[in-house]
């Protein structure tokens, strides 16, 4: 017999299973799909505008700390809306929570990478880490132009070649886009 041959009928015969796909690894989680394979572990906290559970993710068995917050938009009509977040959680944080440890509030203690809702019925993968040192930089360059305008304004000269100078000065301190 060809050994081509029997290599390639011993792969048909081999039954293939797919692994589960750790939500960690997608960028963008459809919620049908979250909602499908998450199981309640332990309620931690319950109010009428906010909630903490450790949830499960019954394919991988990796676990989360779902916070969700309920309000009413008023400007918008009346219409209920609700925000979910999953922090992923580490296996001893999940025993010493499901003990009655305190858990991480949100946002404060949530310094690592979270799963929230995102567009499009699903849920996107936010790190506070970068935003954190992005929010820094717009807040510099916030009070730069804030501090540029107030003198623009206090040195009553504005000529079109003080606006010029103006503009050019604030966009020198503005961040590069890479």
């Amino acid at each position: 017999m060809n050994d081509k041959t029997d290599k390639a009928d011993h792969a048909d015969n081999v039954p293939s299973i797919s692994l589960p796909l750790s939500f960690q690894q997608i960028r963008l989680v459809a919620q049908d799909e979250l909602v499908r394979r998450m199981e309640p572990v332990k309620m931690l906290k319950e109010e009428s505008t906010e909630l903490y559970r450790i949830i499960k993710d019954s394919e991988t068995g990796e676990h989360y700390l779902h916070y969700a917050v309920f309000h009413i938009h008023v400007a918008g009509g009346g219409a209920e809306e609700e925000y979910h977040h999953l922090l992923p959680l580490e296996h001893d944080d999940v025993i010493s929570m499901a003990l009655g440890a305190d858990y991480m509030e949100y946002p404060h203690q949530w310094d690592r990478s979270y799963l929230r809702n995102g567009p499009h019925e699903g849920f996107v993968w936010y790190d506070p880490s970068g935003a954190t040192e992005e929010e820094a930089s717009y807040a510099e360059t916030e009070a730069y132009i804030r501090e540029q305008l107030l003198a623009f304004r206090r040195q009553g000269n504005h000529g079109e070649e003080e606006v010029k100078r103006l503009f050019e000065a604030m966009d020198n301190h503005l961040p590069r886009i890479e």
